[in-house]
């Protein structure tokens, strides 16, 4: 009977960090996102009036709760 030897397996290629698979994107990324677009225009919003109140949290907290724009 003879010894099989497993060939050592290789890893995947390393994928570059992504905001959107590793943490948290950006909130300049995600107001960008085209399906949140369609969520803002189906609730009656827009941009322009979603910006300011995120401003406004981020001053009531302190400071803001997360990034506003993208890196």
């Amino acid at each position: 009977m003879t010894r099989a030897t497993l060939a050592p397996v290789s890893s995947p290629p390393a994928r570059p960090w992504d905001p959107w698979r590793n943490g948290e994107p950006a909130l300049a990324d995600l107001m960008a996102d085209p399906i949140i677009h369609l969520l803002m225009r189906r609730d009656g919003l827009t941009p322009a009036s979603v910006w300011p109140l995120l401003a406004e949290a981020g001053a009531a907290l302190g400071h803001a709760p997360c990034r506003l724009s993208a890196a």
